[in-house]
């Protein structure tokens, strides 16, 4: 066993440093009190598909027959004005209007039917799975943590604002996000970020990183590098990942992750 590896370290707090190389952020409270740890996982839905205009059809289709419009005429006279059958415009405003009530024969107002209720939202099997194992993380690390939900249905795991996280937002800075210098990956950092963002991608296994922090992907490539990955980065600018080949770096990867966990779902774990 690594003397590294997440099996022989004890769970600690700076442990979470791992979701932020997933893709993590810090938020700070009030004056800078306490801080907040929040990932979003799964991508983005793909916008609908817009129709299709007519700039887009080709010059030599032909146009339907109904796209032939005549021009009107002008016309001098008048327009013709119609009047609404409404009381509003034969009654003065200042009389009195009288509610005798609904007629005595008509039947009582039917009872307000309940809305039915939202269905529930089934998200990605892999994406709720993590956002379970990262709760339980986040817990196991005496941080408390929640799933809330974004509009597009993507889960995202909350932490408390405390003030033991400040100290980690004061590491890796809030705005913009920065990897502190050196950052050493060791077993319990890496396995939150493979609970986080680790996948198989054929017989390559990558680690996701930050699409919106473009600068800590070449600091966390040098850190997983040291920790004797040899990774390499890949994916494209809204899917950046680091990418593993070789037997020998993903068993190195496997080592220092440690133990499966329980109810592990597909294409998740390094072997």
């Amino acid at each position: 066993m690594s003397f590294y590896s997440a099996d022989a370290l004890p769970r600690a707090i700076t442990d979470l440093e791992g979701v932020l190389c997933a893709g993590g952020g810090m938020s700070l409270f009030g004056r800078g009190t306490a801080a907040r740890l929040t990932i979003v996982l799964g991508a983005p839905p793909e916008p609908p598909g817009t129709e299709e205009s007519e700039e887009d059809v080709p010059d030599d289709e032909p146009v339907p027959v109904e796209q032939h419009h005549a021009r009107p005429e002008p016309t001098t006279e008048a327009p013709t004005r119609v009047w609404d059958e409404g009381v509003d415009e034969v009654y003065d405003d200042d009389l009195p209007v009288r509610d005798d009530g609904p007629p005595a024969d008509s039947p009582a107002e039917p009872p307000p039917v309940a809305p039915e209720p939202a269905p529930p939202v089934v998200g990605d099997p892999m994406t709720e799975w993590r956002a379970h194992a990262l709760c339980c993380a986040f817990r196991g690390r005496g941080v408390p943590a929640e799933v809330d939900r974004l509009p597009d249905g993507r889960p995202v795991v909350r932490s408390a604002f405390r003030a033991d996280l400040l100290p980690l937002a004061q590491h890796w800075h809030t705005e913009p996000k920065h990897v502190p210098d050196p950052l050493q990956l060791d077993g319990p950092r890496l396995r939150l970020w493979v609970l986080a963002a680790g996948r198989w991608a054929g017989r390559a296994y990558t680690l996701g990183l930050d699409p919106l922090a473009p600068t800590t992907h070449e600091p966390l490539l040098t850190a997983c590098q040291r920790a004797g990955l040899g990774a390499s980065l890949a994916g494209d600018i809204d899917d950046p990942v680091l990418k593993i080949v070789g037997r020998a770096r993903q068993r190195r990867l496997a080592e220092l992750v440690g133990d499966r966990p329980r109810h592990l779902h597909d294409g998740v774990w390094p072997d």
